[in-house]
């Protein structure tokens, strides 16, 4: 048969005859580099190529190469007729992820040849009427698919092989299959079972059953154990049995077994479950669903380091009503499998894993006190029980395990190296029945073959894959003991291949808090890991030898001991008592404790629920007056105080948060959205009519609405209060507000947005609740709010009867008049009497409707919300400084001024020569349509520009004279050190102490070295003279005055800064909104500003707003009073730095000062200071 690549070859123009010599060798060569077609893997693209080439693939350097068997017969001497090479790719690097698998199956392979070459008589293997000998090739693969198939090249043509084997894992052998077959070469593999490798072709044999097949045996050895169940255990006396989990569904324990899956993102996991529903249903079980009615398979990864994927795939499982778990796994899997499990406290009735019951590192962890892992069930093809002989090696399982563990340290074998030797074993008996080292001959004698090894019985489907059932294994209970003596797992499934008759299935898993109980003692949570039970040592080795509840109970489900034998405790540890101490001791121990803890509890919850109580009040809105929640009118099921219309498309979050925060402010008001309280599109007419109120949203698309349509249109045929809540930031669906106008339709457009205002919605939190406090104030007054009566006019009562006995006019005239106190009596009476039918009058009477509520929301307060600043607090106090070109600016400071205490609002200065007093002074830049616009505007960036000059020079000088005062308390401490060394007063003031320290500390200066330092040395104290600050001075003086230094060249003296002047604030900016007050777009505003503000970063704060409607106002007064006590606060370095210092009389930046001080910090600015602006240090 030719295969593709031959006739690709072919189409190249090579004869049949010469490639086949070239890619089969049918007699031992010596490491002939034969040419062959390369089969490359794309990592990108996840597909093959093909391509002849005369030489073998390159690989990474530093690939290992391993080989075992005898030398070449070219170099060494013949002691058999021929050599047969079998060339694989293998994991053998410690590194590689398949190593462990590689390494048991290299070994197996060793043990096989050296059984054949040494211990088979005759020894070797027999071709016809010759005997061969035979060594095996192993070219590392790095577990990689891309290195696979060049790796498995070279170990095949590179040393003349006639056969070849595939490494792990099904991956990986794909694509090595695909590079064998292109050699025209067959493979035997002891490492893959999806299916889909050995549907390529039918030169390769697979040693492990289908992977579709993996979950057959053990859903059978369920469904068996279930009728088991049910067979001794009947459905009627189980059901009320807390000990039976299995009949929590009812009606058996069969029919009450749904399954689920759960499988690993590989090939070899999804072609388990791929066949998971058909292998349910054949077994009887009900197989969950998803909301499609697909069987419920999730996905995770195959090594998952997210606990939260686990879990999430678990509970979709878990709310399923799954209670037989299948995991199509590897060990990786199954332990992050497990431990979710028991993190979820979920325990499913069954639970089947592959790839790890019956593995080394599985037995190695359960040996460990991996207790979570029993009760685990799995397949597997082999196990080392099994007492099946080979017919051909003559070995049992037994031995070929003993051989194992001798060879490699007393390391245990899975079936991952038994399937190995098989397939080694069934390639060899191939060859012999065939008599020849031809690929098609060998073929058809092992698709043929029927052998009986220790590994199961031998032979190959239409797909090349062995057909041998598989086992099922479970680990059983108490495996994670110290004293298990036993295998971590046994063969519980089919029944003939137990190795004993007590090797059944353990069925059903017991619930978690059971297990722990059992092994950890009465009520263990999760977590425990001290075991309960007697502990021993035996041959230097400690032994802990479980007893559940101490061998005088059973523990429930629940994870409680049950003690028996009248035995108490918490694990049936005290003995049974005298009845009479027994209740003593139990009133003493437990009852009363448990009164204090119960009464403590309940003072607490109390407490707690006070507090609660009175945290929910503060955050909701009071009458001001009262402090009162308002009364809402109670709504029958359909009506609402509030409907709330918006469009999808851009305003659902905002109104979602509407609603959330009302249910908050107002916890009883009704609120209808869509989303949560419409049933039924056709009825959104109908629940604007069961609404006090109807709240637009206006956001883009509102008007282009179907729905919106319907439900303003509704309002305005209803004619229902409406109020408008206007979404302007584009960035969050908002539109301008004259566009959305223009888009409603005529004859809405007047009770729309005529009605009221219409109310802003903003991102800052401050304005929310104004709007919101709007929108409480209209649904009070349309009528869903019941008027609070005032102290002394409730109806009725003693106040009734008090204010009748008080009105003369009611009684009899003759009754007014004076008398004998005989006829006051009367009289007394008399007034009582009437005032008590006045009162049962008026309480008999028909009530009038109570008066709707007519409110605004300044009438409503919140205890959390930002009030305005008191003050600034002890200080200089702080000048807001504002611009004659500046429209608005002087409304806005005035207000300012006027709210916070300390703070005076001034008018600059014409050309800036005049003072403004002492203290803080803070620029105010008010932004609206007018801003920098003519001249006006051409004035007011001048003197922005010399504002932030003189910002920029305040916070360099607070920062050199932080410098100097760090450098002279570095002095101080150097001369009291001196004068502790030494004994001299350096300094000359008398004492030889720390004065000097606290002096200097004060000064903020450096001290002067005196007399008796020696002739010649400088004088410290000159050396930093020039740094002393300077005070007093008048704001507007223009000229700048320079200390010069007492000592030391000019070019190392730094000039002064000017004296006198102020410290001048970062710049404060308000944004005027609304259109009463010239209110533009920030985009606007931008616009008109000139570019070197701009390129300045006029902007790079965030710019305040500002409102002409009172309440918004009051709020933005708020924000603003905060920010002006914030900023009278801070000092002036720790507020910006960055620019560049400049003299405003020579309009040149200073000299750098050595080292890079504070001379160059701020970078370059096109802005100069204000003319005649000093700046004032802070005092040292």
């Amino acid at each position: 048969r030719t295969h593709p690549q031959l006739r690709m070859s072919i189409g190249l123009g090579m004869s049949i005859s010469t490639l086949l010599t070239a890619v089969v060798s049918t007699t031992a060569s010596c490491n002939v580099m034969a040419p062959g077609i390369n089969v490359a893997y794309d990592a990108s693209s996840g597909t093959t190529s093909s391509a002849y080439s005369e030489t073998l693939p390159l690989l990474p350097a530093g690939t290992a190469a391993v080989s075992y068997g005898p030398p070449n017969l070219c170099t060494s001497t013949k002691s058999f007729d021929g050599m047969v090479v079998v060339g694989a790719p293998l994991s053998v690097s410690p590194s590689d992820s398949y190593f462990a698998y590689s390494k048991m199956i290299k070994g197996s392979v060793e043990i096989f040849l050296d059984w054949l070459l040494t211990e088979r008589t005759p020894r070797g293997l027999q071709v016809g009427d010759q005997r061969f000998s035979m060594r095996f090739e192993w070219v590392g693969d790095a577990s990689s698919k891309t290195q696979v198939t060049p790796a498995l090249a070279v170990a095949t043509r590179g040393n003349g092989a006639h056969f070849a084997m595939g490494g792990y894992s099904s991956a990986l052998t794909q694509y090595a299959a695909q590079q064998s077959f292109a050699d025209g070469l067959l493979m035997v593999s002891a490492g893959a079972a999806s299916t889909s490798v050995f549907t390529q072709n039918n030169l390769t044999f697979g040693l492990y059953p289908p992977a579709a097949v993996y979950h057959d045996n053990p859903l059978a050895a369920i469904a068996a154990a279930a009728a088991d169940v049910d067979a001794n255990q009947p459905p009627a006396s189980a059901a009320t049995d807390s000990q039976s989990p299995c009949f929590a569904g009812g009606g058996g324990c069969l029919a009450s077994l749904r399954v689920g899956f759960i499988q690993a993102d590989t090939l070899f996991a999804k072609s388990q479950c791929a066949n998971g529903e058909a292998l349910g249903a054949k077994h009887g079980f009900e197989v969950a669903r998803d909301g499609a009615g697909v069987a419920l398979i999730v996905t995770i990864p195959k090594a998952p380091t997210d606990t939260n994927e686990v879990d999430d795939a678990l509970r979709q499982l878990r709310d399923a009503g799954v209670n037989v778990l299948v995991g199509c796994t590897y060990l990786s899997t199954t332990k992050a499998i497990i431990a979710a499990l028991e993190r979820l406290d979920w325990s499913p009735l069954a639970l089947s894993v592959s790839s790890s019951v019956g593995t080394a590192s599985f037995a190695a962890s359960t040996r460990d006190g991996w207790w979570q892992a029993e009760y685990a069930l799995g397949p597997s093809p082999w196990h080392r029980t099994v007492p099946t002989v080979g017919n051909f090696s003559g070995m049992t399982s037994a031995d070929f395990a003993a051989r194992y563990a001798a060879r490699h340290n007393e390391a245990e074998v899975s079936y991952h190296g038994a399937s190995a030797f098989g397939g080694v074993a069934a390639l060899v008996a191939a060859i012999e029945a065939a008599g020849t080292l031809e690929t098609e001959a060998v073929a058809q004698q092992l698709a043929a073959s029927s052998l009986r090894e220790f590994y199961g019985d031998i032979a190959f489907d239409a797909n090349g894959q062995i057909t041998v059932g598989m086992l099922v294994l479970q680990a059983p209970d108490g495996a994670s003991s110290s004293t298990h003596s036993g295998d971590p797992e046994m063969v519980v499934w089919p029944p003939e291949a137990r190795a004993t008759a007590n090797a059944v299935l353990a069925f059903p898993t017991p619930p978690w808090a059971q297990r722990r109980c059992r092994l950890f003692g009465g009520g263990a949570a999760l977590g425990a890991t001290e075991r309960a039970g007697i502990r021993y040592i035996e041959d230097g080795r400690a032994y802990i030898e479980e007893i559940q509840c101490s061998g005088h109970g059973q523990c429930d489900m629940g994870g409680v001991c049950v003690c028996t034998g009248g035995y108490r405790g918490v694990d049936c540890e005290d003995p049974p008592e005298e009845e009479d101490e027994h209740l003593r001791r139990v009133l003493l121990t437990t009852v009363l404790p448990a009164a204090g803890v119960i009464a403590l509890l309940a003072l607490a919850l109390f407490l707690v629920a006070r507090r609660f109580k009175l945290a929910k009040r503060r955050r909701q809105l009071l009458w001001r007056s009262t402090r009162q929640p308002p009364r809402l009118r109670s709504k029958a099921g359909g009506e609402y105080h509030l409907f709330l219309s918006h469009t999808w498309s851009s305003g659902q979050d905002q109104v979602h948060m509407i609603k959330r925060r009302l249910a908050t402010l107002a916890p009883k008001m009704k609120v209808f959205l869509d989303v949560d309280d419409l049933e039924e599109f056709g009825t959104l007419a109908d629940n604007v009519a069961a609404s006090d109120v109807v709240l637009l949203f206006l956001s883009r698309g509102y008007f282009a609405s179907k729905a919106c349509q319907i439900e303003y249109t509704a309002a305005c045929r209803l004619g229902k209060p409406v109020v408008v809540v206007h979404e302007s930031d584009e960035n969050h669906g908002g539109a301008p507000l004259e566009e959305l106008r223009d888009q409603c339709p005529d004859e809405c457009r007047a009770h729309l947005f005529g009605s009221r205002a219409v109310v802003p919605w903003l991102r800052s939190e401050v304005f929310q609740l104004v709007t919101l406090k709007k929108i409480v104030a209209v649904v009070l007054s349309a009528g869903g709010g019941e008027a609070v009566a005032e102290p002394g006019k409730q109806a009725g009562g003693g106040g009734e009867i008090a204010r009748v006995a008080s009105e003369p006019s009611t009684l009899p005239r003759e009754s007014r008049v004076g008398g004998s106190s005989s006829g006051k009596l009367e009289r007394a009476k008399a007034a009582s009497a009437e005032a008590a039918r006045r009162a049962t009058a008026r309480a008999m009477a028909p009530r009038a409707p109570a008066k709707k509520v007519e409110c605004e929301s300044a009438d409503l307060y919140l205890h959390v919300e930002l009030k305005p600043a008191a003050g600034l607090g002890p200080g200089p106090g702080l000048t807001l400084l504002y611009s004659r070109h500046n429209p608005g600016a002087r409304l806005v400071a005035s207000q300012l001024a006027a709210t916070v205490a300390g703070c005076v609002a001034v008018e600059a200065p014409a050309g800036g020569a005049t003072s403004v007093g002492g203290g803080r002074v803070l620029p105010l830049l008010v932004l609206n349509a007018r801003t920098f616009e003519g001249a006006d505007g051409e004035a007011l960036a001048r003197e922005v520009c010399g504002w932030r000059a003189a910002f920029k020079e305040t916070v360099c000088a607070a920062e050199r004279t932080r410098q100097r005062q760090e450098a002279a308390s570095g002095l101080a401490k150097l001369t009291n050190r001196i004068e502790e060394l030494t004994g001299v007063d350096v300094d000359g003031d008398g004492d030889v102490n720390e004065k000097c320290l606290a002096e200097a500390e004060g000064r903020g200066r450096s001290l002067t070295l005196g007399s008796n330092v020696q002739s010649g040395q400088d004088s410290l104290g000159e050396a930093s003279g020039r740094a002393q600050p300077k005070h007093g001075g008048a704001v507007g003086e223009a000229s700048e005055r320079v200390r010069s230094s007492s000592s030391g060249s000019g070019a190392d003296s730094e000039p002064e800064e000017p004296a006198g002047g102020v410290e001048m604030g970062r710049l404060l900016l308000v944004h005027m909104l609304e259109p009463e007050d010239d209110g533009c777009r920030f985009e606007q505003v931008m616009a008109q500003t000139p570019q070197h503000l701009v390129d300045d970063k006029l902007y790079s704060q965030i710019a305040l707003p500002w409102f002409h409607t009172p309440d918004y106002r009051a709020a933005a007064l708020a924000v603003l009073s905060h920010t002006l006590v914030k900023e009278g606060s801070s000092a002036p370095s720790s507020r910006a730095r960055g620019g560049t210092r400049w003299w405003p009389s020579t309009r040149r930046g200073p000299p750098p000062a050595r080292g890079g001080g504070p001379a160059a910090c701020w970078a370059t600015t096109s802005c100069r200071p204000w003319p005649g602006w000093t700046v004032r240090r802070s005092p040292p």
